[in-house]
């Protein structure tokens, strides 16, 4: 390494000099944990990100989903309690406060990360980054340089290019629905569209599962797969 100008260390290698030692493309759980891991042995380390912190686990999956799971059971609650010798009067779902506790709740946990970055060394830089050439990433009008730049970009949901698609969303989109869906057909029988079709059906919606195969869940136990089908036509999906 070697003093620039303006005070900032650089790395040297070979004939080259880099602003960074590590350039992290994303900031999922991945290029989180590569980012503080290496910053955390003294490498400087930059992280871009155009959406979200923590990626797909955090903001539009699994944790997200976890609370519209739990949620979706309460609407259960006042029929089995009578049985116990409560007696809930009109029930009612207000959807928006759903979303909107849902949003905060992602916005703390996107604080968190920040944070868990930002104390590591972690520079977090906001925007898109593309890359020019193997140690340039440009990011709007401006140029960083590393000796090492990690792509950790993740995925995104991809939809078939079929007559009616205009009509259809994706788990992403489901999670920021202004309104619950009155009827929703989902397609496909993996574990996501299972997990999906049991929360709508909880919050209210009339879910209908449209899947090639004769049950859900290929790959799983048989058994576990027949005793899904028939709870899931229990409950009127």
């Amino acid at each position: 390494r070697r003093m620039r100008s303006d005070g900032a260390l650089r790395m040297k290698v070979g004939d080259h000099e880099y602003d960074y030692d590590l350039f992290v493309i994303g900031a999922g759980s991945g290029g989180v944990r590569a980012s503080r891991i290496a910053a955390s042995y003294g490498a400087k380390v930059a992280v871009a990100e155009e959406r979200y912190l923590g990626g797909t686990c955090v903001n539009v999956g699994c944790v997200p989903k976890k609370l519209f799971v739990y949620g979706s059971h309460y609407g259960h609650v006042p029929e089995e309690a009578r049985n116990f010798g409560w007696d809930f009067s009109d029930p009612a779902l207000n959807w928006a406060r759903l979303i909107e506790n849902k949003n905060t709740e992602i916005q703390r946990l996107n604080g968190i990360y920040g944070k868990i970055m930002t104390n590591a060394g972690v520079e977090i830089i906001d925007g898109r980054a593309e890359m020019l050439d193997a140690h340039t990433v440009q990011i709007g009008d401006k140029k960083y340089t590393a000796d090492r730049v990690l792509i950790a970009v993740g995925g995104w949901p991809n939809l078939p290019k079929i007559d009616g698609i205009e009509h259809a969303i994706t788990s992403n989109e489901f999670f920021y629905l202004k309104d619950l869906p009155k009827r929703t057909l989902v397609v496909g029988g993996g574990y996501i569209a299972v997990e999906f079709a049991g929360v709508l059906k909880g919050y209210g919606s009339n879910v209908t599962q449209l899947y090639r195969g004769e049950l859900f869940l290929r790959g799983f136990d048989r058994e576990v797969r027949e005793f899904l089908a028939e709870q899931m036509i229990a409950q009127g999906i």
